[in-house]
């Protein structure tokens, strides 16, 4: 009887989901409609083919995945669970016990997430079949499969070695809780890349020496690792490439032709660090190595930068070229800090004021968004314009909320003119070192001492996931309204 009834479900189940589907929505009794003969019978569990799980957007623009089996005939439904199996020592249930009348169900898809999905079979009273005795199981992720960079391995001989030039992204993944060497340049080129760690038991990078840098003109995702510089020579930690593709430029794809009127290198793809510590980081976070270059989506999200900056690096350097800007720039939920006084190196810096106009680089009534989303800042920089060179023009948006500046000097240098459609809300400034904001910085921020539980401006130890520091805020107003980064109200 068993033999039969999964011959059964392997050839009927085309024709008989459609059937299913109605009957459900009719109301009519499946048990007449799908017995097929089969009673007395002890069922299995169905079949479940994580190749056709599909995926679904929803209105709201998030995804679901769509599970779906063949019939098992003379059941009396299905049993689903469903798990988050990320992080296998702390597995979470995201459907429970879900009793599915039919042979389809959805549950939410989450980028960089391992699933476990189970079905049984119910039994079925009036045809007298007892459910499975076990479950159909069935992993699914949605993760980006990716090469495994072995422990030992210096990172950008490995890569170089092993990256296969593709208009696709590919994706390296470093192993768990292992330490790296990065000694040379991690040349990604024109190849968009994903480099990632584990979310729950991070790998540490240890970059050092001139040559110790990643470089791109393609997208650019890093997720999961910690980075030790403190050995670092570079300019930058990303370094833009210094001999851009002519397929990158504003002729080549298209923008001259929509108005742009600046020679500028663009990179479509999205640039982003997520989920990142960095410990004595010496110069800047990414820098265009003077050329004309333009980001269209740039990303910092959930990380901790400390730096150990004294010199003239600004942290997102985009000058010295002529022309530049980055059209969507988000920073949110992550933590700047700087061990030492800065008079000399900028926030953010771009080129030129005018040729940082979005419409000169991506065509006419191009816009550009700047967002800070609940980020902490302290001593970036102490003494030097928080940004310079940024564009005046009305087609730049800056929203700003929920964010401390401690000793960030001039803030308002961000938001040079009235044109700028400027958004502000729960941010707060203090000065210490940096002096005490002015009017203008007033006009975006709120003069409050956050007053830090500490301890605050030391090396950060990436043995512990919040590096020994503590920004956590006790002043009232940061507290009841959580400003700053929130992993420090956890």
């Amino acid at each position: 009887m068993n033999h039969r009834i999964k011959w059964l479900s392997s050839i009927c189940y085309a024709p008989m989901m459609l059937a299913l589907v109605t009957s459900c929505a009719e109301g009519v009794d499946d048990n007449e409609r799908f017995s097929a003969g089969v009673s007395n019978a002890q069922l299995e569990s169905p079949e479940l083919d994580p190749t056709k799980f599909k995926t679904q957007i929803n209105s709201d623009g998030s995804e679901s995945v769509e599970v779906t089996w063949p019939v098992v005939f003379g059941a009396g439904g299905y049993l689903a669970n469903v798990q988050d199996v990320t992080n296998p020592a702390n597995p979470v249930y995201i459907i429970k016990d879900s009793v599915i009348d039919g042979c389809r169900f959805s549950f939410p898809r989450l980028v960089d997430t391992k699933y476990e999905v189970s079905v049984s079979t119910l039994g079925n009273e009036k045809l007298n079949n007892a459910a499975s005795l076990t479950p159909s199981i069935a992993a699914y992720s949605t993760f980006l499969p990716a090469t495994i960079i072995p422990e030992g391995v210096e990172i950008s001989q490995f890569i170089a070695e092993n990256l296969v030039e593709s208009a696709e992204e590919v994706a390296f993944e470093l192993e768990a809780g292992k330490t790296y060497q990065l000694s040379g340049a991690v040349d990604f080129n024109l190849t968009p890349v994903t480099l990632r760690g584990d979310k729950y038991n991070r790998p540490i990078v240890v970059i050092s020496g001139k040559e110790g840098y990643i470089t791109t003109q393609a997208g650019l995702k890093l997720k999961n690792i910690n980075f030790d510089m403190s050995a670092a020579e570079a300019q930058s930690f990303i370094t833009l490439s210094g001999t851009p593709s002519e397929s990158i430029t504003t002729e080549a794809l298209g923008f001259k032709e929509l108005g742009a009127n600046q020679n500028s290198y663009v990179i479509m793809g999205q640039v982003s660090v997520e989920s990142c510590n960095f410990r004595n980081m010496p110069g800047s976070f990414i820098w265009g190595n003077k050329q004309p270059y333009s980001l269209n989506d740039f990303r910092i999200t959930d990380c901790i930068v400390q730096l150990n900056n004294s010199s003239s690096a600004t942290f997102i350097n985009f000058a010295d070229a002529g022309t530049g800007c980055i059209k969507s720039l988000t920073l949110k939920n992550s933590t700047f800090y700087n061990l030492v006084e800065n008079n000399s190196a900028y926030f953010i810096r771009y080129s030129h004021p005018s040729n940082a106009d979005p419409q000169k680089i991506f065509g006419t009534g191009a816009t550009a968004l700047h967002t800070l989303d609940h980020c902490t800042l302290d001593r970036t920089f102490s003494g030097k314009d928080f940004a310079n060179n940024m564009t005046t023009v009305d087609r730049f948006n800056v929203v700003m909320k929920g964010n401390i500046f401690y000793d960030v000097f001039r803030l308002y240098q961000y938001i040079r003119s009235n044109n700028v459609k400027v958004t502000t809300e729960n941010n707060v400034v203090w000065g210490n070192f940096a002096g005490i904001p002015n009017n203008n910085d007033l006009k975006y921020a709120e003069n409050i001492n956050p007053e830090f539980a500490g301890p605050t401006i030391q090396e950060f130890n990436l043995d512990e996931a919040k590096g020994g520091v503590n920004y956590r805020p006790q002043n009232a107003t940061c507290v009841d309204n959580k400003i700053g980064d929130p992993r420090w109200y956890e």
